[in-house]
């Protein structure tokens, strides 16, 4: 069930409401220090509000790779006594569509939703929060409309984001809803370099972690027990960016090397001893692989990957940009990529122009900053892979300005030579 929308208002540096449509492979762009990572960063902000225990709207215990200091760091310039906005909808078996206002509490350090809208195929909940009906240490007070009952004045206890159904007989549809984002992955632009020798888990890997950890243990474990399937798809989209080499993985008593070899050649090269390029390329590969393998049979998961092309000649961003389009259309999986690369963006809009995805599949969104605060921009892309009018100015003409430049040098110094 992967999310399909998220709206932002008074978060972090969004202070104006932004909605975000994500389509099969969602691209975000924009010069440092713009707030892309805070956009792609926040479904898992997001997430910390279902599946757990806690009281607090959003249990931030559990949020990684970079937890917050409290709930202020969530607030448009942190202020002590501000609340936010968050409003997403969930595609799946079980649709839904949440909207959620998060006050924060200065005296206490803690928060709670202050409004809260939820619909379902069978459920239609507005919460209001009700101050002057609050006692004690209890739960607040809301007044409570149904889509089938009249509205009512309840104290509603919370877990996470999800009302408790518990007492409040406007809220019994809610009992056995499986409210969920789904999976939800992040792979970080910081990626670790890998050993030049690894263990076999002694188990089923089941993730590959945030930083690519655990990559190169899946690939023996797939060649160990697995049958090789596994390192077999990897192999083939590799040599869609460096051709004529390929993976193995190498036994060597208790630990195994992942090397290079090429055909013809008994050459092996430590992966270690490879550029760094391939190092950070691989947990990408090894991902989408997975997913293939997989199928359809899982939840469709939403892949976070920041800045995938680091390290990588620029024919590599196009073909990565191919990878995705594939593993959406075979999987389901969502991606949403924060990127600086041109090449990406332009290998996706040539799929369009060239009929072999409809322009549907991908969503651009450009985030920029003016006097302080953040704005998401979404660029339309036709049928023919063009940008509409909204593509900002001057956007990717480095490279165009350099051309000139060079060219007016040349010019210049071959008149001077004459």
């Amino acid at each position: 069930m992967p999310l399909s929308k998220i709206v932002l208002e008074n978060y972090r540096c969004f202070r104006d409401r932004q909605e975000i449509e994500l389509a099969p492979v969602t691209v975000v762009l924009g010069k440092n220090n713009s707030g892309k990572s805070v956009l792609t960063r926040a479904p898992m902000v997001i997430a910390t509000g279902f599946g757990t225990t806690t009281t607090a709207p959003l249990d931030l215990d559990r949020l990684e790779p970079q937890p917050v200091d409290g709930f202020p760091d969530l607030i448009f310039e942190q202020s002590p006594h501000g609340k936010f906005f968050l409003g997403f909808d969930v595609d799946g078996p079980t649709p839904f569509q949440m909207a959620a206002t998060i006050q924060h509490v200065a005296e206490n350090r803690t928060a709670f939703v202050s409004d809260l809208t939820l619909r379902a195929s069978d459920v239609d909940v507005v919460l209001a929060w009700q101050p002057a009906f609050h006692v004690g240490d209890g739960p607040y007070s809301y007044e409570v409309r149904s889509s089938d009952r009249p509205s009512a004045i309840r104290p509603v206890a919370f877990q996470g984001l999800c009302p408790q159904a518990d007492g409040v007989p406007e809220l019994r549809d809610l009992r056995g809803m499986d409210l969920s984002l789904g999976p939800i992955r992040y792979l970080s632009a910081y990626r670790d370099r890998p050993e030049r020798q690894h263990r076999l888990p002694l188990g089923t890997p089941q993730r590959i972690g945030q930083q690519g950890q655990g990559t190169l243990g899946i690939l023996a474990h797939d060649q160990e027990r697995g049958g090789g399937d596994l390192l077999g798809m990897v192999n083939e989209r590799l040599q869609l960016i460096v051709p004529g080499w390929r993976l193995e993985e190498i036994e060597a008593g208790p630990l195994w090397s992942t090397v290079l070899t090429r055909r013809g050649s008994r050459v092996r090269v430590n992966l270690a001893d490879a550029g760094s390029g391939l190092a950070q390329m691989l947990p990408i590969l090894v991902q989408c692989a997975l997913d293939e393998q997989r199928g359809r049979n899982v939840a469709a998961p939403l892949q976070i990957i920041e800045e995938p092309e680091m390290h990588l000649h620029p024919a590599a961003h196009a073909e990565l940009g191919d990878l995705y389009l594939r593993t959406a259309q075979a999987t389901g999986t969502r991606f949403l990529i924060e990127t600086h690369s041109e090449t990406l963006l332009l290998r996706l809009r040539r799929r369009i122009a060239q009929e072999d995805v409809p322009p549907k599949t991908v969503a651009v969104y450009v985030v920029e900053q003016h006097d302080g605060a953040s704005n998401v921009r979404r660029v339309h892309i036709d049928d023919l892979g063009n940008l509409d009018e909204s593509w900002p100015e001057g956007y990717f003409s480095q490279d165009y300005r350099e051309v000139r430049a060079l060219a007016a040098a040349q010019v210049k110094r071959s008149r001077h030579a004459s």
